[in-house]
């Protein structure tokens, strides 16, 4: 082979990996210009979530924070939500493990088997462990649940709740992971 031909194939894969790369950079770029950041003095924590989501303070006891995703249309009988909740950790249930497995029985005990657990894996803040699980509940309402945790200090769980349709969670998908990852307890 040429010289000039592999100095031409080396520059058009450079160039292409380059405007790839630009490309990318500017589409993160863009997505995290969609969020702004909400402060919790009370209980100590930041998250982001999307500028144009409606947010509710302190709405009930322990719920820190409701965001609510604007409905598609008028005819949305679901408005999908993501809310932060502090719990108090039962003594019984020191440690992160236990706590898991103390939700996760809860939860079918509460559903049963019209819940389906697809996602049930650890997750990492900084250097805090914590949990997430999804699960899907098909009948009647078509609903998807995005769960994560972290315990803080041993005594305190900040409860990550993302309540939605099913059938349109690929288009919040990224939005909901954006907002677990973000997280910060202070």
């Amino acid at each position: 082979m040429q010289a000039s031909l592999k100095k031409t194939i080396l520059i058009v894969i450079a160039s292409s990996a380059g405007f790839l790369l630009l490309l990318a950079l500017g589409w993160y770029i863009y997505f995290n210009s969609l969020f702004t950041e909400y402060q919790d003095g009370h209980y100590k924590f930041s998250i982001k979530y999307p500028k144009t989501w409606k947010v509710m303070i302190h709405p009930y006891a322990n719920v820190a924070v409701v965001f609510l995703r604007p409905k598609d249309t008028a005819l949305d009988v679901l408005q999908e939500n993501f809310n932060v909740t502090i719990q108090q950790v039962p003594v019984e249930t020191p440690d992160l493990a236990s706590f898991n497995a103390t939700v996760k029985n809860q939860m079918t005990a509460v559903f049963g088997k019209s819940i389906n657990i697809i996602v049930d894996k650890p997750v990492q803040w900084d250097w805090r462990l914590g949990h997430e699980i999804v699960i899907e509940a098909p009948t009647p309402d078509h609903l998807k649940m995005v769960n994560a945790w972290v315990i803080r200090g041993g005594h305190q769980a900040y409860i990550m709740t993302f309540l939605g349709d099913m059938n349109k969670y690929t288009q919040d998908q990224l939005v909901v992971d954006a907002m677990i990852r973000s997280l910060e307890l202070q």
